[in-house]
């Protein structure tokens, strides 16, 4: 036991793993201005010990029940004592998003705002396969789509559909929702000079046509749900047609799976959420991004949803690092009810405190939330029966 006590040196990346043109100064600023408690903290719940001078919490690169990292602020690294995965804040990047230093180095300095420098001597990337180059396309839509949700005059329809929905301009502001336009070169047309046509569709921004050469948008006419991930980065998009649309696409669809897109493990509003599930040690699990942002509105923060689909495995280990208890809120019909009954297994699999809080048929959380006082909410999720007592009920139902 002592060995885990005692602050480990861990080796840090070597700097030969970067190409010279960034220089030493860049990486030390990107460095200090990254705290590694803070960086893990927002992909997992971490607990203090010794005083403060280290943190523990789920090691997120294997499967962990018993927390095993530590993660050590004075010396800005942290270490799993099982999977014997450590490092600084670069490491910690690498592993948990799969890329190499210079990708890593890139995301930290876009997350501390340092402005990274241009790379010199080298054609600009064709296949858009940076990640670094990805996120940053993500961020610009998103302020594209929030502006013409402000400022368009065609998104009127979508302003309005929003304000019926019940949701203030100060939700609105803070789910960062956006309107894409019912024009197929929308953001073709404004991403010239800054993003390639291959970037933009490794983002899953656009498509490539297939009955000739170019690309098209891969969102229009629809209103925009930014998704983020763990840390606070937009990743992508679920969008939504307008009521009344007849073009036959669905009512939702998410963006592509890419190489920084990956639907079965983001949690939706996971990033507003964080801080109000570590201070109740509960998750409240929704299906939609509406019913979520209600609840948010409402002033229940500790709310987050998946993403339009089946409640999968990467998401509840993902909930899991963040939560000692976690509450299924799903519509009251059939189809709410056999949603529960596929999450259950789900989470039993992984030992976590599961309840599950089903509304009376017909009311979905949105209108359950309408009809009742934030404190009747409360005290419903508080007391929302143990997995096993409404298994019982669906088998002798």
């Amino acid at each position: 036991m002592s060995a885990v006590t005692q602050e480990p040196r861990i080796p840090l990346p070597s700097e030969s793993l970067v190409s010279a043109e960034l220089s030493i100064d860049f990486k030390e600023a990107v460095r200090a201005q990254t705290d590694i408690v803070s960086l893990v903290g927002e992909t997992v719940r971490l607990s203090a010990a010794r005083g403060g001078r280290e943190f523990v919490g789920l090691c997120p690169f294997h499967d962990d029940h018993n927390p095993s990292m530590r993660v050590y602020p004075g010396q800005q690294t942290f270490r799993c004592w099982v999977c014997n995965t450590g490092g600084d804040c670069f490491t910690f990047v690498m592993e948990s998003e799969h890329v190499e230093f210079r990708e890593a180095l890139e995301i930290l300095a876009q997350r501390a705002k340092i402005p990274i420098p241009q790379r010199s001597g080298r054609p600009q990337e064709s296949s858009g396969q940076d990640k670094a180059k990805l996120l940053e396309a993500v961020l610009w839509a998103q302020g594209l789509f929030e502006n013409s949700l402000r400022n368009d005059e065609a998104a009127a329809p979508a302003r309005h559909y929003l304000a019926e929905r019940g949701f203030t301009p100060e939700t609105i502001a803070q789910f960062r929702l956006g309107f894409h336009p019912n024009d197929w070169s929308w953001m073709v047309d404004r991403a010239r000079g800054r993003f390639t046509p291959q970037q933009l569709t490794a983002a899953g921004l656009t498509k490539q046509r297939e009955d000739g050469p170019g690309h098209f948008d891969y969102f229009v006419n629809r209103v925009m749900f930014p998704i983020h991930n763990e840390r606070g980065q937009p990743v992508g998009f679920g969008g939504r047609v307008l009521p009344g649309d007849t073009s036959g696409f669905g009512k939702y669809f998410n963006s592509t799976e890419n190489a920084v897109f990956h639907k079965s493990r983001l949690v939706y509003a996971l990033n507003h959420a964080r801080d109000a599930i570590k201070e109740t040690e509960t998750a409240v699990v929704m299906e939609g991004y509406t019913d979520c942002m209600s609840s948010h509105q409402a002033g229940i923060r500790n709310v987050v949803a998946t993403l339009g689909t089946a409640l999968t495995e990467m998401q509840v280990t993902t909930i899991k690092r963040f939560a000692r208890k976690v509450v299924l809120v799903y519509d009251g019909d059939k189809a709410g009810i056999e949603a529960s009954e596929k999450a259950v297994s789900r989470f039993l699999a992984q030992d976590v405190d599961l309840r599950i809080l089903t509304l009376p048929e017909g009311q979905d959380p949105a209108e359950f939330l309408d009809a009742h006082r934030q404190t009747v909410c409360r005290k419903l999720i508080h007391r929302a029966p143990e997995a096993f007592d409404f298994c019982v009920r669906c088998v002798s139902a």
